[in-house]
């Protein structure tokens, strides 16, 4: 007998456009259950390649063309086939996506249907230059049918303030984006004399996310600090967005890309990231932003990373207790050099991070809300 026959209760965690190995639906809930031993762990998600199954989960492919509208069609058909194939009790969808057929079908399985509200898609609309007043609203009625289905269990909120953004996602649990690996102990950090910088921006790289801002900043950076380097790491999902993120590169010396309009390994961010005196988070001050708590923040805290940040009150509280950052504005071009020398005579992570900002205090709940559907 193999061993996802051995256990019981099967649950399947589904998503069309996140890798199979996401660092949420894998890395964070995935693995989680795992170490409860009680359940059979499968995934359908992106993958540009056949997924291998590990010892404890089961992938299966949601879509291997980022970009294919017909591989995005192809995907509800690959749920269904997975849903007679693996009958789960519990049904995790990370994707507004999969809601239609996720309710559908919930009357012939009879499975919990949890949805991971990953996004305030609807507000991130707002975010994508690329929409035109008709397109948007399309798209908002769009989520705003697939996120009102019937037969949703339970609603796992990835920020507190989609508490207040969304009040009608009910019952919730709030599960943060925390760092899933354990805190590195970090001696203080300082960077007085110091003449050559490398900074990183690692992830998602969109234009809201202040990524030509960072371009900018850094090129005034660099002026007085000729030897420095930026590193732009990370998913591009918007293709012409690409473009002219190679365009202005090229105009700056000291930019290393290594970017994709495909998902990357988390690893990957994460190894960029450890291997900067300074990551970068740029975001613009957005309505959709400026209340979430993104997740290179958990990353750089854990990690001792030091982050020059947007400055925001709300992030400047969270890192304020260990040191761990200092807030810019990365577009004020007039005293850019002047608050990054500012940020130059502070000592990081003087103080212990809190344990906080680890997944290890979202698990527990997290794994009693699934038991408790079951019971």
């Amino acid at each position: 007998m193999s061993l996802f026959e051995a256990k019981g209760i099967s649950i399947l965690i589904a998503s069309t456009l996140k890798p199979v190995k996401d660092t949420r639906a894998y890395e964070k809930l995935a693995l989680s259950l795992g170490e409860t031993n009680k359940y059979r762990l499968n995934i359908i998600g992106f993958s540009s390649k056949k997924p291998k199954s590990d010892h404890q989960i089961r992938f299966f492919l949601a879509m291997s063309d980022y970009h294919s509208r017909w591989d995005r069609i192809a995907a509800q058909w690959r749920l269904i086939k997975r849903l007679f194939q693996i009958r789960p009790s519990v049904l995790i969808c990370c994707s507004y996506e999969y809601l239609w057929i996720a309710s559908f079908c919930k009357r012939i399985f009879g499975y919990k249907l949890v949805y991971d509200v990953q996004e305030n898609y609807v507000a991130n609309l707002d975010l994508n230059p690329n929409l035109n007043a008709s397109q948007k609203n399309k798209r908002i009625l769009l989520i705003q049918k697939a996120e009102s289905v019937p037969g949703i269990d339970l609603y796992l909120l990835a920020e507190r303030c989609y508490v207040q953004e969304m009040p009608e996602k009910s019952p919730y649990l709030i599960l943060e984006n925390k760092f899933s690996g354990e805190i590195i102990p970090t001696s203080p950090k300082s960077f007085k004399g110091k003449r050559k910088f490398k900074f990183v921006v690692a992830g998602t790289l969109t234009p809201a996310y202040g990524i030509l801002d960072a371009v900018q900043w850094f090129s005034l950076i660099k002026k007085a600090y000729p030897e420095s380097e930026l590193w732009i790491v990370g998913h591009v999902p918007l293709l012409d967005f690409k473009v002219q993120l190679e365009e202005f590169s090229k105009r700056i010396s000291g930019i290393q890309l290594r970017i994709s309009t495909e998902p990357i390994p988390h690893s990957e961010i994460l190894e960029s990231m450890q291997a900067a005196d300074f990551a970068l988070a740029p975001y613009q001050l957005h309505p959709a932003i400026l209340n979430k708590y993104p997740t290179k923040f958990f990353e750089c805290a854990a990690l001792g990373i030091p982050l020059l940040f947007t400055g925001n009150p709300i992030w400047e509280k969270f890192f304020q207790t260990f040191q761990g950052g200092f807030g810019l504005d990365f577009t004020n071009q007039e005293n850019a050099l002047a608050t990054f020398q500012q940020a130059l005579t502070l000592s990081y992570f003087s103080t212990p991070v809190p344990k906080e900002v680890l997944w290890t205090s979202e698990k527990l709940h997290f794994q009693e809300a699934i038991q408790n559907l079951l019971a």
